[in-house]
């Protein structure tokens, strides 16, 4: 699990900030406020499922492919079993 200020995310959770970070235009603030929690936490997971690249810059990114997001989503959630 990922924590965030005291709090860890629940699978469901973390599922669905990675699809919010695959699938939609929202910034990582955006995602955080619907999500109710940090800027840092979103970047984490992006970080951990690598999902966005953004290379340096802060208001642009690029996907990495689905395939291996969603890959390494499948695998956090087989070993979560």
């Amino acid at each position: 699990m990922i924590r965030s200020q005291g709090k860890y995310f629940s699978q469901d959770e973390i599922y669905r900030i990675v699809m919010l970070l695959r699938e939609s235009d929202m910034t990582l603030p955006e995602i955080a406020g619907r999500m109710c929690c940090s800027r840092s936490a979103i970047a984490a997971i992006n970080r951990k499922f690598q999902v966005r690249f953004y290379d340096g810059k802060r208001s642009q990114w690029s996907l990495i492919t689905k395939r291996r997001a969603g890959r390494a989503v499948e695998e956090f959630a087989s070993s979560k079993s």
